[in-house]
């Protein structure tokens, strides 16, 4: 499973000014990390309530550039060290794929 849909993700860079590129794919990857952050948070607390908010907010940036791996892990169990370590490296690998895409388009 591919972390990113590279096509969807550049059609979003390119729809936007140059120098808001750079802008966004920083913004992108904090919000990954804030969400992802919260979801483990929630799991941990046994929270129903903050493990749907989460699991929404992580969707919704998920779904401008097609994360689906992110999106898979977030919705599995994340009790376990193991699946918690997976997932941080998940968002951690998607932010790199997401800002890879961005970099040609920012401007030098």
């Amino acid at each position: 499973m591919d972390l990113i849909d590279a096509e969807l993700t550049l059609s979003q860079f390119e729809a936007l000014p140059s120098e808001i590129v750079a802008q966004l794919g920083e913004a992108i990857g904090a919000d990954l990390r804030e969400w992802g952050k919260r979801l483990l948070e929630a799991v941990a607390a046994d929270d129903p309530d903050a493990i749907r908010r989460a699991r929404h907010s992580l969707k919704g940036i998920c779904g401008n550039f097609g994360a689906s791996a992110v999106m898979q892990m977030a919705e599995g169990d994340l009790h376990s060290v193991a699946a918690r370590t997976r997932f941080d490296d998940c968002i951690e690998a998607t932010i790199t794929a997401v800002l890879a895409i961005a970099a040609p388009l920012i401007p030098q």
